[in-house]
């Protein structure tokens, strides 16, 4: 490249805003295209922070330029940034919202803008909340048909996605394609990822996730393991392509993040965990990931986690509340209605769009209480704070349902004639009461 050439392309760059974290050399170096181009934003989304009273918003355009973002008479400035793939990235922060309150926003550079969108901030504080859960995704016909259910349901306040989210595996313009196809959804509700197997990209690693999402204002450096609160749900976001093990800081954050939710369990009863690989899952192509489970399962059972939200594998798969692959409890009416404190229901959920694997284990796992290959769908939960419930219905493509459950508050106590009571506050204790009768069990077993 000549010096008459370098000359002005030094100058745009130095007019445009820079992410701290990014010199002008690795800018030159990694994404020279994004001094050209289109500044028209586009791949528009969503994003939450840990302050419900803020909420990011992050789009793409060809040329780096201005980030600014205007809401209800607000405007703040954002960042830009980029990494090595010629599209330039934008952030800013839209902040002191009502949760609860309609908010109207647009995107830009100060001249060029996107249409004006509208989102409500969601009240971690209400009586109801509304979400939708998916895993293995990708832009497959199948997929298109997950996205389109996503969009007619009007009362989802969210959407978690447990890993697998675009299978661009290595071609970034997928990526753009992926963001472009589910703007519809993602500029009116946010969307919120644990990473997975398919995020860490030849030739990329994890840097195309760590700028496209974020979850904490933090950019490049994207924290890969994070929590969030909601009405009535703590939801925990955990990385199984990190390490997990005791003595790693995702395990120590994990433990630390569980005891103070298991703590709160009077504001937000329900704690569920979303996570890629599954600690339970009877299909052939993968199936259980033991080392995740001989990791964290005492973790969960110690604290109380209700729900596990898993992906991996292609098909669906839900749990009996299960602990070191034994079944702690068969629910009441019909085996649909659980309380709390036996162990988590584990769900696999990856059937968002991918190729199905249809080989399972034979014969099924007395810990599997219900799974089904070949069908795709979506997953809705519902927390309710007059019934002090978490409700979970599977539903596919074809408008039919494949299962639901419900988990109370308390604990259900099986009846013979399936009438189920409730008993409250007695939820804390059973965790400990598995996990005395394990240790018991496993001294036994070394003594022998």
């Amino acid at each position: 490249m000549s010096v008459r050439i370098i000359a002005p392309l030094l100058f745009v760059l130095l007019l445009a805003p820079m992410a701290a974290s990014q010199s002008i050399g690795e800018t030159l170096q990694e994404c020279p295209g994004t001094l050209t181009g289109s500044t028209e934003p586009s791949q528009i989304h969503l994003q939450l922070t840990d302050n419900p009273s803020e909420v990011v918003v992050m789009w793409a355009t060809a040329r780096r330029g201005n980030a600014v973002v205007e809401w209800d008479g607000q405007s703040a400035d954002g960042d830009s940034y980029c990494y090595n793939h010629d599209m330039a990235f934008h952030m800013a922060t839209m902040s002191d919202l009502t949760p609860g309150e309609e908010v109207t926003y647009r995107v830009g550079d100060g001249n060029d803008w996107s249409q004006e969108y509208k989102f409500t901030p969601i009240d971690i504080d209400a009586n109801r909340f509304e979400w939708i859960a998916i895993a293995d995704y990708g832009d497959s016909s199948e997929a298109v048909d997950v996205k389109e259910a996503i969009i007619a349901d009007t009362t989802a306040q969210m959407v978690t996605i447990s890993g697998d989210i675009s299978y661009a595996d290595g071609e970034q313009s997928t990526w753009d394609d992926w963001f472009v196809e589910q703007e519809e959804s993602m500029t009116h509700i946010p969307w919120v990822t644990a990473v997975g197997n398919h995020e860490n990209e030849p030739g990329y690693g994890f840097t195309p996730y760590a700028h496209r999402f974020d979850a904490d204002g933090m950019k490049e450096t994207e924290p890969f393991w994070f929590s969030r609160d909601f009405a009535g749900v703590h939801m925990v976001f955990m990385s199984t392509e990190h390490d997990y093990d005791l003595g790693s800081s995702q395990y120590a954050a994990l433990e630390a993040d569980l005891s103070a939710a298991n703590a709160n369990r009077e504001q937000r009863p329900f704690v569920v965990v979303v996570a890629h690989k599954p600690m339970y899952s009877s299909n052939s192509y993968h199936g259980s990931e033991i080392a995740l489970r001989e990791a964290v399962e005492e973790l969960y059972q110690t604290h109380g986690v209700d729900l596990v939200i898993a992906g991996h594998d292609h098909f669906y798969e839900r749990t009996w509340p299960v602990f070191d692959e034994e079944p702690q409890n068969f629910g009441g009416e019909g085996g649909t209605l659980f309380g709390q404190g036996f162990g988590p229901i584990h769900i696999v959920a990856g059937n968002a769009g991918r190729t199905p694997y249809t080989e399972v284990d034979e014969p099924q796992p007395a810990w599997s209480a219900y799974r089904e290959v070949d069908s795709f769908g979506y997953m809705k939960l519902i927390y309710d704070e007059g019934s002090r419930s978490l409700s979970f219905t599977f539903h596919r493509t074809d408008q039919t349902i494949g299962d639901q459950f419900t988990i109370q508050e308390g604990v259900v106590d099986e009846k013979e004639d399936d009438k189920s009571q409730l008993i409250p506050g007695f939820g804390t204790l059973l965790p400990l009461i598995s996990l005395i009768g394990a240790a018991f069990f496993r001294r036994e077993l070394a003594l022998d």
